[in-house]
């Protein structure tokens, strides 16, 4: 990745020079059924873990791009949702909200794919299997858009519009390493590091699970977009799979992870880890916040979003990828992350 400034000023002139691609938007009718609580059998039970449920939904939409969401984005302090396909579209919506702000539902959706210079994302798959998305300030405080692929792994980056979608990707600079990953678990998530961070970069990345050859099962990492990029692993514990990663507010690495078996079912966990053990050959562990089994509502969740309220609270949402099938579903699930 190039140095800063210069980084960003050629991705706002690419941004300038790329096609409009407004046209192109989809307009979807996305009707969601709000869920009665969290706890299958405890409806009004609020706490779990270090977290307090707030609300959420199951959404149902029109048109079937609506589907197999993997990552996710909250702005304007929870008024703004933009979700990541597993195909390279992004959804935009509102969020609305009952009188207590609960969360029950979407509105004004709009699809749209992803856009590199030369126009939009290629529909291969290998190509355009996106797993995860965050937003960050650039140079001058310009928001901009980072996504992870996982087929053939890439990081790319583009500005964010003021419609709320990202605009025209640009991929930034790779370990080589990288290309060991396997091809359906491979990089799953991208957090943006806050400025000054004392890592050396701009990025963690983290697989999906341990890389093809690997000696352990603890699945790799890397801090990636500075002068050195170097490599780390999480600590891989009862069989967990990464899914998305983000840097709250409180400068700490929050991990979403899934398991699934045919006797257990599915299971979602989120961890949390310091910054601070993030160093070259590390591996880290970190504390769970929340633990989650086929007793709470939950599906395939693979997609992460940390956010502060206008009042200060910091929200995790969290989304689950249905794969579109007919057997699964798409929920948007919102959380209060209590003080230690």
């Amino acid at each position: 990745m190039r140095g800063g400034r210069s980084f960003f000023s050629a991705l706002l002139a690419l941004a300038a020079a790329a096609t409009e691609v407004s046209a192109a938007d989809i307009a979807t009718r996305i009707t969601a059924r709000p869920l009665s609580g969290f706890a299958v059998t405890e409806p009004l039970r609020a706490r779990f873990g270090r977290l307090d449920y707030i609300g959420g939904f199951e959404v149902r939409a029109d048109r079937r791009e609506v589907g197999g969401l993997s990552g996710l984005a909250i702005a304007d302090g929870g008024r703004r949702f933009l979700a990541l396909s597993d195909d390279g579209l992004m959804v935009r919506a509102g969020i609305e909200r009952d009188p207590r702000g609960r969360p029950v539902g979407l509105s004004a959706a709009s699809i749209r794919r992803l856009q590199t210079p030369k126009g939009p994302l290629s529909r291969d798959k290998a190509l355009s299997d996106t797993e995860s998305l965050d937003v960050f300030a650039g140079d001058g405080g310009r928001p901009f858009g980072v996504i992870s692929f996982e087929g053939q792994p890439a990081v790319m980056v583009g500005p964010m519009g003021a419609d709320g979608f990202v605009g025209p990707l640009t991929a930034i600079d790779l370990p080589k390493e990288l290309r060991r990953l396997q091809t359906n678990r491979g990089l799953e998530s991208v957090a943006a590091l806050p400025a000054g961070n004392g890592l050396g970069g701009r990025f963690i990345v983290l697989a999906e699970a341990a890389e093809r050859g690997a000696k352990t099962g603890n699945p790799p990492g890397w801090v990636i977009g500075g002068k050195t990029p170097f490599a780390f692993r999480v600590r891989r514990v009862n069989g967990y799979d990464l899914t998305d990663a983000k840097v709250g507010p409180d400068g700490r690495l929050y991990v979403l992870e899934r398991s699934f078996s045919f006797l257990g079912g599915v299971r979602c966990r989120i961890r949390v880890f310091s910054l601070s053990d993030i160093r070259p050959g590390a591996v880290i562990d970190g504390d769970v916040l929340l633990e989650a089994s086929m007793s709470e509502e939950i599906d395939n969740m693979e997609g992460l979003a940390i956010w502060k309220t206008p009042g200060g609270e910091t929200r995790i949402s969290l989304i689950s990828d249905d794969n579109r099938a007919f057997l699964q579903r798409t929920l948007y699930l919102e959380f209060r992350l209590r003080a230690p």
